[in-house]
């Protein structure tokens, strides 16, 4: 009787608890190195953005463009000429004829103004566009790193629950062993005891491999090197915001949007270019001829100037081409309209969808929390207690710690999941959520 007792306490006073509270990730941190440095989020998001190269291609582009718009709207290069004009044939002799001289002469072409301006706006607008994907590209960057992110909370968090059922796997092992070698237990529960060590063991292998590869995707959008050790993250909490302001009308403010209707007025200005292209361009030149004097020359070889101005006839030969491109400018114009329209559509619905994923979240993790836990928690520890007292099979311990381990990771899992999807709708909003009054607040799990 005393050594029944005895057990009861050793299997009731071993392991950890079945939740594992901070006090146990403490613990367990304090067995681990200490990190040397620490990483929040906000200094990854500020890393990401200060050393990407996407983002500075970008910006290269947006001056390129911006660089581009003078020129576009301004006069071809004017052409110079010198030229011997009426030279007779036979020789070089510049007094022969008093029509013979030396010719300067200058000339340029005029573009309809209208075209100047256009391309001009052109132009514009396609720095403008390109901000508007600078800035989709900078905050698509930050939905990405704080995606890499959440992997690396919910992995860590992951890896301490492994390690805190492994040592429990480890004491039930002592546990099932001690009862054997009295004669009071079963060698086959030893047996599932090491099955169950052993899986554990698995799975904390397989989660160290898993946080690796995590810490690498988290490297590259940090820009350093692959293998770059990456700190031991705080731990996950679920942020309480007010998804109601989250509305389907804000996507009228995100960069792609704003992108698509650039396009759309870009389109607009290019149709206008082409209809312009029955507009004549006109050409003035000046021209100077530096003569000698000649016998028999009514003006004793008095320099000549001409001046010309000519135009193009582009409605004799370029009318149905004209009409043509014109034709084809206006169906990019309505082919970019759909675009815009689309893309409004999609992103107004993906809003409402992520809201409904978000709240189905909630109600998940508040299942979790508040149910399953704890019932998952009072059966093991009253299996725990039967076992000992030989009221019980192992394999209802063993079944019980499973449930419970399976829950531990499933809470991580939603809030790391409820995390992400908060993540995707802060970028289709193009801000972050309003945080509701009793601000963020997380289960210790």
């Amino acid at each position: 009787m005393i050594k029944r007792w005895i057990a009861v306490a050793l299997l009731m006073g071993v392991g950890l608890s079945a939740r594992p509270g901070q006090a146990d990730i403490e613990e367990q941190a304090a067995r681990e190195p200490a990190p040397a440095e620490s990483l929040s989020l906000e200094s990854a998001v500020s890393e990401a953005l200060a050393k990407s190269e996407e983002l500075a291609a970008t910006r290269d582009r947006i001056a390129a463009a911006e660089a581009s718009v003078k020129p576009a709207k301004a006069l071809p290069d004017p052409r110079i000429s010198l030229a011997l004009s009426n030279v007779p044939v036979g020789g070089l002799d510049l007094d022969r004829t008093p029509m013979t001289g030396v010719e300067l002469g200058i000339e340029q072409m005029v573009p309809a103004s209208s075209k100047r301006r256009h391309k001009g706006e052109a132009r514009s607008i396609e720095a403008e566009a390109l901000r508007a994907r600078l800035d989709d590209m900078r905050a698509a960057l930050v939905r990405q790193v704080k995606k890499a992110y959440y992997d690396i909370q919910q992995l860590d968090d992951s890896l301490a629950i492994a390690l805190q059922n492994k040592a429990l796997a480890e004491d039930l092992l002592e546990t099932a062993e001690a009862r054997y070698a009295t004669g009071r237990g079963l060698q086959q529960d030893v047996f599932r005891a090491q099955v169950r060590l052993s899986r554990m063991v698995d799975a904390v292998v397989s989660l160290r491999e898993r946080r690796a590869a995590a810490a690498t995707r988290l490297n590259r959008l940090l820009y350093r090197p692959a293998a770059q050790a990456v700190p031991k993250l705080p731990r996950l909490e679920q942020t309480k915001v007010d998804l109601a302001a989250a509305d389907g009308d804000m996507v009228q403010r995100h960069p792609r949007v704003r992108e698509a209707r650039l396009r759309v007025d870009q389109a607009g200005v290019r149709e206008r270019l082409a209809a312009a292209g029955t507009r004549p361009d006109w050409t003035v030149g000046f021209k100077y001829r530096i003569r000698d004097d000649v016998p028999m020359d009514p003006v004793r070889g008095e320099d000549f100037w001409s001046a010309s101005v000519g135009m193009t006839l582009p409605w004799v030969y370029r009318r149905d081409t004209v009409d043509q491109e014109v034709k084809a400018a206006a169906a990019r114009q309505e082919a970019s309209q759909a675009d815009l329209a689309a893309l409004v559509n999609e992103l107004s619905a993906r809003i409402e969808e992520l809201k409904v994923d978000v709240g189905r979240f909630d109600e998940q993790i508040a299942l979790v929390e508040t149910g399953l836990l704890p019932q998952s928690e009072g059966a093991l520890a009253s299996s725990r207690a039967a076992y000992a007292t030989g009221r019980l099979e192992f394999l209802a311990v063993i079944d019980n710690q499973l449930n419970l381990y399976n829950l531990q990771l499933d809470w991580v899992r939603l809030v790391a999941e409820r995390e992400r999807h908060l993540a995707e709708l802060e970028y289709l909003i193009s801000g972050p959520l309003v945080a509701t009054p009793e601000g963020p607040e997380g289960r210790q799990s």
